[in-house]
């Protein structure tokens, strides 16, 4: 059986995001997104107040794939905001596909794409080999199948890890409670 495979160029348009300089960022406005705001590891978020390309603003359910230093998909779900460089958000604008389905397709290829990836000091694809990657494109019904199932693989991970988390948590605390702690010492242990 022969697997319909397309471009992700033919895909869709991947907008990239507006260079803003360090004097851009302010106190009050919109929120400027960046790699690490995706990827969780920024607790310092700028904002613009000002006028921009209206193609650079993001909104809930937009996904966005980060394309430079670090390569992700995700999809945003924290309100309005503006796309900051070297991230693309997706103009899903030239075939029918399912966006969950396109999220777990790209994210598959990402190994795949890191060793195309060009620079010596921020690594990253360029938009020509990353629009020549190719990933499976089964019919639309499929799509959605896979897409839910995968949902609910993730979703369970999710809730497997905050279980795990508890039970930590649970762990430390019983162990205390046995044992004291290192300045309440009831039992004398050494």
């Amino acid at each position: 059986m022969k697997r319909n495979m397309i471009k992700l160029g033919d895909v869709a348009t991947y907008i990239n995001g507006y260079a803003f300089k360090p004097e851009d960022r302010g106190e009050v406005g919109l929120p400027i997104i960046r790699i690490q705001d995706l990827t969780g590891n920024a607790y310092d978020l700028g904002f613009y107040n000002g006028d921009y390309p209206k193609r650079i603003e993001i909104n809930d359910g937009d996904v966005l794939i980060s394309w430079s230093a670090s390569l992700g998909v995700y999809v945003w779900n924290r309100g309005r905001a503006l796309l900051n460089q070297h991230i693309f958000k997706v103009q899903f604008d030239k075939v029918n596909i399912d966006k969950s389905y396109f999220v777990y397709a790209v994210r598959q290829k990402l190994a795949e794409m890191a060793m195309k990836t060009h620079g010596a000091t921020m690594k990253h694809i360029v938009k020509k080999d990353f629009e020549e990657t190719l990933i499976p494109y089964p019919s639309l019904k499929k799509q959605i199948e896979i897409g839910t199932n995968l949902d609910k693989i993730d979703n369970i991970i999710v809730a497997r890890k905050q279980q795990l988390e508890l039970l930590d948590e649970l762990v430390k605390a019983r162990f205390v409670e046995m044992f004291g702690t290192l300045h309440d010492n009831e039992n004398g242990f050494d």
